[in-house]
């Protein structure tokens, strides 16, 4: 069972840089279509990013958290994630100086909702249980952390298509830190919704998705909370029938 989960998580990870790649690269080819919106918002975050990790959490049986280790250490490296990519990259200040409308930084929220958690489920759900001994080996331990970097280090390589070292070499450390918050806290939402932050201060402040469909990023949303609400509901019956 576990050489299988590692096998179809491996062969879930590269369908991921896949699905973003191809999805990117259609973006550019057709300057940011409906097609290439559906795409990237419906089949990549919603049925790769989100989909797979739940079907598979489910199918295996993973959970979320696992026992804290160090809560102290584990928030002080998702403090310092935060600080380094938003306030000491300057991306929060330009964030504020675009002065968003109420309505535009909504679209922005549901745009990188489903998108930072599908990327968070492969980091802190997937990742973590690929492993599986991780909290109870040294090694292992060390593995994990350096394997969430690497997963964000390639991730925006990809999402780049593989133009910007600099930004991947960015994401790698930010992953680094949150891979380091994610081995003390051990706690996938906490973890996420650090994730969620970072992106949506950051992608404001790019300022690039202003003119993204608004019923595109209502419908991912509504897809991922559909996925996230029947694995609620599929785990409350089990512990109630248990």
């Amino acid at each position: 069972m576990k050489t299988n989960s590692a096998s179809l998580s491996i062969f879930s990870i590269a369908a991921f840089y896949i699905g973003w790649g191809v999805s990117q690269l259609l973006s550019i080819k057709t300057q940011y279509s409906l097609l290439s919106s559906l795409l990237f918002s419906i089949v990549f975050t919603g049925l790769i990013g989100c989909f797979i990790p739940i079907y598979f959490k489910n199918r295996f049986h993973w959970s979320y958290n696992k026992p804290v280790s160090n809560r102290i250490a584990g928030y002080l490296f998702l403090i310092l994630a935060i600080v380094f990519s938003t306030i000491l990259s300057g991306a929060f200040v330009e964030a504020i100086d675009l002065k968003y409308s109420w309505s535009l930084i909504l679209k922005y929220i549901l745009l990188f909702f489903p998108m930072s958690l599908g990327i968070g489920l492969f980091a802190f759900l997937l990742i973590p249980n690929m492993l599986h001994d991780w909290n109870k080996n040294k090694i292992e331990s060390v593995l994990l952390i350096v394997s969430i970097s690497i997963f964000f280090f390639l991730s925006f390589y990809v999402d780049s298509l593989f133009q910007d070292m600099e930004l991947a070499a960015t994401m790698g450390f930010i992953g680094l830190l949150l891979g380091l918050g994610y081995f003390f806290l051990r706690s996938f939402w906490v973890v996420y919704l650090t994730l969620f932050l970072i992106m949506l201060v950051n992608t404001l402040a790019d300022n690039k998705y202003d003119e993204y469909s608004y019923w595109v990023v209502i419908a991912s949303t509504l897809l991922s909370l559909t996925i996230l609400a029947f694995d609620f509901i599929k785990n409350r019956k089990s512990r109630t029938e248990s």
